[in-house]
């Protein structure tokens, strides 16, 4: 029998639904309040740079009002103002670090004026209102005031912070003009399938990041020696486009700059003595064209002083740079400066009369501040070597194998111009080896400065070349010159064009100071020195600090009678030099004088030659590039003996310079540098 399912029905109650949208327009009713105030807030936030001005004057008047209520306020306001100032005089004297992205936006000394003057009457308004009642808006002067103060400041704000929207058709024109000549494949091609990216517009023009495919020699030289060429595709002088490594990345990677407009032309005047940093021996000498600071460096904390050379033909700005230098050295209480100028003074006036220790007029002077200078060294060296001293871990040691600043000698900096002019003398070029080899240990630095950086220049000895390989191991300063063939011998190893820098600006000034610092920066970049609008100033205030006692019988005759030799120079006077061991009263060496110094020089160049076989083993063995710190310390030799060893090398292509201080053996050059730094 079949059976019948009946569905059930189940009736429901029916409610009235609500109209469509009424509950989603009641939480938006609801939620208004809260979201306008998070739309204000971030508004405000956004604008925060902008508002800036109108914030603090804000602050100012709030602050007025709520300090006025206790009976001694204004005292709390008073101390305000005076934590606004020393915040203000910390912010003028910050150098970048450790943020290196607000370097660009570090303070002028325009910028310091109007700073410590908004600090100074916006923290005087407040303790006045705080003393007074109040900001009393309607019944006193003070909201005057805040307008005055918000319209005067805030102007020069605003005016510093604008920044200028980005050029879309001249960033698209950049981009096209790579894609075509640059990168494009092909026989005409200037650097086939480099990227250029992370592109920016500047103030002067615009800067990028060219990434260069993996292959064999696409690392960031070849971008830099393509910078003329590409100068060419943006219708550019050569000098209007700067290639340099990326700091602590990839050997792949270059950091371009173009400028439209110059960003050196403006000159920088030079802030004072205090710029040398005493922990690091490094001084701010002039600014990159990025704005970054320019380091040069005296000495090193852990390596002793740096030797220097400057080259630079006439007006590019190289006495005037030496001026800034011995500025810093004058006002300095542990450097002791010795200067030589064949040229009568000329080069340097303003140093030749009481403001430095030693000041030689002649070439045979020159000389023998160079034998002194050898005496020096040796009686310091043969005092450091029984010298008592306690160690990091408080233990007593005899004999020190380094030089400490003022501890307990001072360091001695010789300026030498017109250096040609005292090593064309007989018996100066194995001397000059012998010091610039073995001064640094005893607390002396050598200063050479000169017209270019041709092999003539250094003597027609076969030692010439060691000495400029041991000088430019230091800082190297090179403005304009005067030949194409010099650009490659000055910066071993940099594809820079110093003979490419104009020599006047398109308003027809002088572009002095103009060059490039291979120095603790060590950047392939332009930068510009200060300005020193006063040395007479310089040279005449502070004190003249001179060698220390037990140094003084070392330097001999010619140093004790410096002073007889100055007074009577300024009644028209010319004493002759007094006969000594080194040379006659004429200014000829003495043939067993030469004889000592080549025997010195000859067992040390031996020496150095030996350092240079235990590198290169090591870096076989190592089988990857390592920091010249490092390979001092493995070897257990000085950082010193290693640079000069590996410029020798470099020299002989038997090592290669891979930036930021690495260096590797021929087959180990492919390697990523930014690792290797961090692993040192």
């Amino acid at each position: 029998m079949a059976h019948t399912t009946v569905p059930v029905t189940t009736e429901v109650e029916k409610t009235d639904a609500p109209a469509a949208g009424t509950a989603k327009e009641n939480r938006r009713k609801q939620e208004w309040p809260e979201r306008a105030v998070r739309k204000t807030a971030r508004f405000l936030y956004d604008k925060r740079r902008p508002f800036a001005p109108l914030y603090a004057v804000s602050a100012m008047a709030a602050s007025g009002g709520l300090l006025s209520v206790p009976a001694d306020g204004w005292k709390t306001a008073a101390a305000m103002g005076v934590g606004m100032a020393t915040t203000t005089g910390i912010w003028a004297k910050w150098d970048g670090r450790p943020l290196p992205k607000y370097k660009r936006k570090l303070p002028t000394r325009r910028d310091m004026v109007w700073a410590a003057a908004a600090s100074t009457t916006g923290s005087g308004l407040v303790t006045a209102m705080a003393a007074t009642g109040g900001p009393q808006f309607g019944d006193s002067s003070y909201p005057g005031l805040l307008t005055a103060w918000t319209v005067v400041f805030g102007r020069y704000w605003w005016k510093r912070n604008r920044t200028a929207p980005a050029d879309v058709p001249a960033l698209t024109d950049q981009m096209l003009l790579w894609n075509q000549y640059v990168s494009a494949k092909g026989p005409d091609s200037i650097l086939p399938g480099a990227e250029l990216v992370d592109v920016v517009t500047t103030d002067y023009g615009w800067t990028g990041t060219i990434v260069l495919p993996r292959g064999k020699g696409n690392t960031w030289q070849k971008a830099a020696s393509a910078a003329g060429d590409i100068a060419g595709v943006y219708d550019l002088g050569v000098q209007d486009v700067m290639v340099e490594p990326v700091i602590g990345g990839s050997a792949r990677k270059a950091t371009i700059a173009v400028f439209t407009k110059h960003p050196l032309r403006d000159t920088v005047s030079f802030p004072g003595p205090q710029v040398l940093d005493d922990k690091t021996g490094w001084a701010s000498v002039g600014t990159f064209y990025d704005g970054a600071p320019t380091h040069y460096a005296f000495w090193g904390p852990d390596s002793g002083p740096k030797h220097s050379v400057v080259y630079g033909t006439t007006d590019g700005g190289k006495s005037r740079f030496v001026d800034m230098l011995l500025s810093i050295e004058r006002h300095h209480p542990d450097i002791v400066s010795w200067v030589c100028d064949p040229q009568s003074g000329q080069s340097l006036p303003r140093w030749q009369h009481n403001a430095v220790d030693w000041f030689a007029h002649s070439a045979q002077e020159g000389l023998e501040m160079l034998h002194a200078a050898r005496g020096v060294m040796y009686e310091r060296s043969a005092r450091y070597s029984r010298m008592k001293w306690t160690d990091d871990k408080s233990r007593e040691l005899i004999g020190r194998d380094n030089f400490i600043v003022g501890d307990p000698d001072p360091l001695l900096s010789i300026t030498v111009e017109e250096a040609h002019r005292v090593l064309a003398l007989p018996g100066a070029v194995p001397l000059v080896l012998e010091l610039v080899a073995m001064a640094r240990k005893c607390g002396i630095k050598f200063r050479f400065v000169f017209q270019g950086p041709k092999a003539s220049y250094y003597g027609s000895e076969d030692k010439s070349t060691d000495i400029r390989e041991l000088l430019h191991s230091g800082n190297v300063v090179i403005f304009r010159t005067a030949s194409t063939t010099s650009d490659t011998i000055a910066l071993n190893g940099w594809d820079v064009r110093p003979s490419q820098l104009p020599k006047y600006w398109p308003d027809g000034s002088k572009t002095a100071g103009l060059g490039y610092l291979n120095g603790p920066d060590d950047r392939q970049a332009q930068f510009r020195g200060y300005f020193v609008e006063d040395v007479v100033h310089w040279a005449t205030t502070g004190e003249t600090t001179v060698i220390e006692a037990t140094s003084v019988k070392a330097a001999g005759k010619v140093y004790a009678t410096r002073a007889e030799r100055a007074e009577a120079r300024l009644h028209g006077e010319e004493l002759p030099l007094p006969e000594t061991e080194n040379t006659t009263a004429t200014g000829e060496a003495r043939p067993k004088a030469v004889e000592a110094v080549e025997k010195v020089m000859t067992e040390s160049m031996t020496a150095t030659a030996q350092t240079g076989e235990d590198i290169l083993t090591y870096l076989e063995e190592r089988g990857e590039p390592a920091p010249r710190a490092l390979i001092s310390r493995d070897l257990n030799v000085p950082v010193g003996v290693i640079g000069n060893a590996l410029t020798r090398l470099k020299r002989k292509g038997r090592v290669v310079a891979l930036g930021s201080g690495v260096w590797a053996h021929p087959d180990h050059t492919e390697y990523d540098t930014s690792s290797i730094g961090e692993a040192a």
